[in-house]
């Protein structure tokens, strides 16, 4: 399942928490909403407001999740006797610098 991140700015003018939703200190300057799916396939929508900090944190999420993912693709296409040279290259390029912890 494929998550997704949407940051957007908003109107300061309408209601606004004070404070970022995510960490709870800093005021926010975007809106966003994360969507993801659970191991069991359970959708996971959740909105708010956060700081720049937080946001570019959540953005750093989602490129963990994704780099866990396709650590986990690798390694079922290899247990199916694929041939994943490429795969593996390509990976690890993309999240060279990312901990899938």
């Amino acid at each position: 399942m494929k998550g997704s991140l949407h940051i957007s700015t908003f109107d300061p003018m309408h209601e606004v928490p004070e404070v970022c939703k995510v960490c709870g200190s800093n005021p926010p300057i975007f809106f966003y909403e994360w969507f993801s799916h659970g191991d069991g396939g359970e959708s996971q929508n959740v909105e708010g407001f956060c700081c720049a900090d937080c946001g570019v944190e959540l953005l750093r999420k989602l490129e963990r999740r994704e780099a866990h993912d396709w650590a986990e693709e690798e390694a079922a296409l290899e247990a199916d006797g694929s041939d994943v040279t490429d795969f593996r290259e390509h990976r690890l390029a993309a999240f060279s610098k990312t901990k899938t912890n």
